[in-house]
């Protein structure tokens, strides 16, 4: 279990350095704090930032009757293995190691369907962005509103394409066997998916406000830019180490917004949302014995 800790150190400690190692800091002597109350924001957003995606574990587990130390253990975990995990999306493999095998496919799923109900805001106000920033024509507006349908349809009535007999194949039973028991999970879990959203939409563009900037409606949709664009791509970290960065110099070239401002912010919001719960999670999730 030490040697685990240590590995969620290390990792986090390399990450970083790949981070703060691709800066060109010699151009960068032009950057300046001027609202560092708009700093401090950002960070202490992390508080609502967290606290909303542990209502949504704290969902999941309402069924299983235990107690809330193992709820929050099994919470830190699942930020240790998504940190090291393709776009967080391991944040389950953390998670199981608190509960019994005949568990694993409620867990498994239901940390999915959390995760989905996250991608849901980001590519509903995404598009919403695109659409202000690259024109408002009847067929940009037909392929936004069909595809935000289909998104949500998705979520809400995917299920109902596994057969209602008793399927021959393993996992689909496993699927069938616990399709009652996530039905009531999907509104809330869009609801706290939809507030984190304007959450960590929020502490980004304070970061940007920290420097200087001032225009929040444009910096608020060139932000949900950059969150649509990094939404498929894959990436070892759940940070999306280097993506986000190249994202958000795109979205902002030729703006008012500098480079160095630009690549700054992008890693400081790396470092609250990303970084520090897994640095946090290093000390606090692995129990003395598991029972």
């Amino acid at each position: 279990m030490t040697f685990i800790k240590l590995l969620v150190f290390v990792a986090v400690i390399w990450s970083l350095y790949v981070q703060l190692s691709k800066v060109d800091w010699e151009h960068a002597t032009g950057l300046e704090i001027k609202h560092w109350w708009a700093l401090v924001l950002a960070f202490l957003l992390l508080v609502p930032n967290l606290w909303l995606e542990f209502l949504k574990w704290k969902r999941i587990t309402r069924p299983l009757n235990v107690e809330l130390k193992l709820v929050k253990n099994a919470f830190w975990a699942g930020v240790a293995s998504g940190f090291m995990s393709p776009n967080g999306w391991g944040n389950f493999l953390g998670r199981l190691i608190f509960f019994r095998k005949r568990e694993t496919i409620y867990i498994i799923f239901s940390t999915a369907l959390a995760n989905l109900s996250q991608l849901i805001p980001t590519l509903l106000f995404g598009l919403f962005a695109a659409l202000v920033s690259y024109g408002n024509s009847n067929s940009l507006w037909i392929a936004t509103a069909s595809g935000s349908l289909f998104i949500l349809a998705g979520y809400f009535y995917g299920d109902y394409l596994l057969p209602k007999k008793r399927s021959s194949y393993t996992f689909v039973r496993r699927l069938q066997s616990i399709r009652g028991r996530y039905q009531d999970l999907k509104w809330p879990f869009l609801a706290f998916s939809l507030i984190r959203f304007v959450v960590f939409s929020l502490q980004y563009v304070l970061l940007f406000v920290a420097f200087g900037y001032e225009d929040f409606w444009f910096l608020l949709i060139n932000v949900w830019l950059i969150y649509l664009f990094t939404s498929f791509i894959p990436s070892l970290w759940s940070g999306k180490v280097l993506i986000r960065e190249t994202a958000a110099l795109f979205v902002f070239s030729g703006s008012m917004v500098s480079a160095p401002d630009v690549i700054v912010s992008s890693i400081i919001i790396y470092l609250i949302n990303i970084a520090l719960p897994a640095f946090m999670s290093s000390f606090i999730w692995l129990p003395k014995r598991k029972k």
